[in-house]
């Protein structure tokens, strides 16, 4: 029966370099046993997903990329689930939209979610870079909750690659966006989905995705070293009282973002084994029941 499971695993965010990664220290401690689904999704199956557009679209700005789509929450009579707000990764790149990202939110009303879906203008043809993505992404969120009923006391903020470093980076504002909505009541829980946390250690890097991080900052960190400290998650502490939590997860085998960057001082870290960096856009996969469990 053990075989035909798979573990995930919390672990303490202390990390020390070796010459070929990284080793995790202290104990792990199991969080979770989950059924075997699908591991180590590849993009090409992500694209090929069935998926259902939203059922309404909302805009939060004038530019055609400044608009939120929404899911409603399949009903369930067991525990009221909190809602969404969600932010799509693709390298901050504007060939990368929503589309690819649209699965996971059919697979997260279906487990009982509200979703709320970020479009932001990203590098490129969409007009954005920082700090504009940015400020549009603040922007989104402050829609969001200026349109959620008073009954709402907990939200989900969750973001996936670049979507999970805008969405650590948003939570650090947090304070003041509940306020400019009159909304101090509402508590966030917020998740990294193979965030990228350390913007100026993942510039440096060769993959596809690092190798496009100066497009979005307009420059390498050696070059404006102010504005990568301020668009860098690691350098901007968590500890607002209106964050109840903060979780960064992080599939083992993901080789777009190093398991390196799933680490920050006020957050938790779980690693889930044999997951890529795509499974937490696949609503049958390990890593999504992972985030499932997460979610409040």
């Amino acid at each position: 029966m053990l075989a035909n499971r798979t573990c995930v695993f919390i672990i303490t965010l202390l990390f020390t370099p070796i010459s070929n990664g990284w080793v995790l220290y202290d104990n792990p401690v199991q969080a979770a046993t989950i059924e075997k689904k699908v591991e180590n999704v590849p993009y090409q199956q992500i694209a090929k997903l069935p998926i259902n557009p939203p059922e309404q679209t909302y805009a939060y700005g004038q530019n055609e990329h400044q608009y939120i789509a929404f899911w409603a929450g399949k009903a369930t009579e067991i525990n009221v689930k909190a809602p969404i707000i969600m932010i799509h990764g693709g390298c901050w790149l504007s060939v990368f939209d929503m589309q690819h990202s649209i699965a996971q939110a059919n697979g997260l009303a279906a487990a009982g979610h509200d979703v709320y879906s970020l479009e932001y203008r990203r590098t490129g043809a969409s007009g954005g870079g920082w700090p504009t993505t940015f400020v549009d992404i603040l922007a989104g969120i402050n829609h969001v909750l200026g349109m959620l009923g008073n009954n709402v006391g907990v939200l989900n903020l969750i973001g996936h690659s670049a979507g999970g470093h805008l969405a650590l980076l948003a939570a650090s504002d947090i304070q003041r966006q509940l306020a400019v909505t009159e909304r101090e009541d509402i508590r966030f829980n917020v998740i990294g989905l193979a965030a990228i946390t350390d913007i100026a250690e993942y510039a440096r890097g060769e993959n596809s995705c690092q190798s496009v991080t100066k497009d979005f900052m307009q420059g390498l960190p050696e070059q404006i070293p102010a504005r990568y400290f301020m668009a860098n998650p690691t350098n901007i502490g968590l500890v607002d009282p209106a964050i109840s939590q903060v979780t960064l997860l992080h599939g083992s085998e993901d080789t777009i973002v190093p398991i390196s960057q799933a680490s920050h001082q006020n957050g938790r870290t779980l690693i889930v084994p044999n997951a890529g960096h795509f499974d937490w856009l696949h609503p049958e996969s390990v890593a999504f029941q992972q985030l499932l469990e997460v979610l409040r």
